[in-house]
């Protein structure tokens, strides 16, 4: 049986697809069986007539499938399947993830923004991002950010996350620059305030498609970064 995580961000827009495929990469690199699964992909390009995240996936590391539900308007899924007429049962979701558990080592699990978005409006109540989490008993990875505002995204984040009793694993920052100085604080600063280890620092790409891969290859090559996704993924710490 593998173990599936949700990559959740700060906000939205945050950069959780490209986070979500450098693990992917760097997983797949050490001889793991992974696949991706994005339950929810609201807002249908029109000029292509692709959703965005799911044909990312499809052109950049060939994974079919990775949807469950695409529904064309861009907004929080619960108001998506309002307009688009739908109705959902999250037990299916939660019953993809179990059969995806058994076939794969790890799943990553990509949100629909943030761990606070409502995924689903029943009649009595809404059905959120953090019930689909505890439902399938997952850890969670943040992605967040590096500039302005970061600090406080990511502390409201944590308290709402620690308020749902999840546990969360790790922090990416992403659009990174080492060069500015409020980047470099924000990190430095997140990691003392939340006590939570980043595993990495993203940087801002010119061309992210393009980039991403080399970056990642680069990455693989480092001891430290091999290590890290060894705690957060196997739990497997260095003895001293």
């Amino acid at each position: 049986m593998g173990q599936a995580y949700f990559v959740t961000g700060t906000g939205t827009e945050i950069g959780k697809t490209a986070a979500t495929t450098l693990l992917y990469l760097s997983l797949t690199a050490m001889g793991k069986r992974v696949t991706i699964f994005k339950p929810f992909q609201t807002g249908l390009n029109h000029t292509n007539h692709t959703y965005p995240d799911i044909s990312w996936y499809d052109e950049l590391l060939g994974l079919k499938d990775c949807g469950m539900y695409m529904l064309e308007p861009e907004t929080s899924p619960h108001l998506a399947i309002k307009l688009a007429g739908e109705r959902i049962d999250e037990q299916c979701i939660i019953d993809h993830i179990q059969s995806l558990k058994e076939e794969y080592d790890i799943v990553l699990i990509e949100g629909a923004g943030g761990i606070a978005v409502p995924l689903i409006e029943h009649e009595t109540h809404f059905y959120m991002t953090a019930d689909l989490i505890k439902d399938c008993g997952l850890p969670v990875i943040f992605v967040s950010a590096s500039g302005l505002g970061s600090i406080h995204h990511v502390l409201a984040t944590q308290s709402y996350t620690a308020m749902q009793n999840i546990e969360i694993k790790t922090i990416i920052f992403n659009f990174y620059q080492h060069e500015n100085m409020i980047h470099r604080d924000n990190v430095e600063t997140i990691a003392k305030l939340t006590a939570l280890k980043p595993l990495l620092c993203i940087p801002a790409f010119k061309n992210v498609k393009d980039d991403l891969p080399g970056y990642t290859h680069t990455l693989l090559e480092n001891p430290n970064y091999i290590q890290q996704l060894k705690e957060v993924f196997f739990n497997a710490y260095p003895i001293h």
